[in-house]
């Protein structure tokens, strides 16, 4: 009869411990990706800002922002974001990359977004800006950063 309890708790401990490693897996989330993986994804953000970077120049050119304070605020962001994307990427090829320089990125990103949330730029600046926004929020997934700013 003892025997047939112990092997009851030892079959009860199990479950727990099962269960428990699945709750922490799942905490985790489900989206997670190898460093090559986290490479591509750095990479085509490089690229998708690349293109974005001139839809957007183009568009504030063509605007009445054009040549105003508010065209140079709006080019300190986009190069503070730059600056921070480049050193991530920096860091990332010397395995020193960190959420907080994921956080710094979207960061400076958020800026940018609450300009383009305006609509204020080109149809072609919004699509460009609409593929750096997947791009930062696989990102964000891959170091498990809660992007706050995220609004679609």
């Amino acid at each position: 009869m003892l025997n047939k309890r112990m092997l009851t708790l030892f079959q009860v401990l199990i479950l727990l411990v099962s269960v428990s490693v699945v709750v922490v897996a799942q905490e985790g989330g489900p989206y997670r990706l190898n460093d090559k993986q986290v490479k591509r994804v750095m990479q085509q953000l490089k690229k998708d800002t690349g293109k974005f970077r001139k839809s957007f120049d183009s568009s504030l050119d063509k605007s009445r922002l054009n040549g105003t304070r508010r065209e140079d605020d709006i080019n300190k962001f986009l190069k503070n974001y730059e600056d921070a994307t480049e050193r991530l990427y920096s860091r990332f090829k010397d395995n020193k990359s960190v959420g907080s320089d994921v956080e710094a990125v979207l960061d400076g990103a958020a800026e940018i977004d609450r300009f383009m949330t305006r609509r204020l730029a080109s149809e072609r600046a919004e699509r460009d800006w609409a593929a750096v926004r997947q791009d930062l929020r696989q990102l964000a997934e891959a170091y498990n950063v809660t992007w706050r700013w995220w609004s679609s």
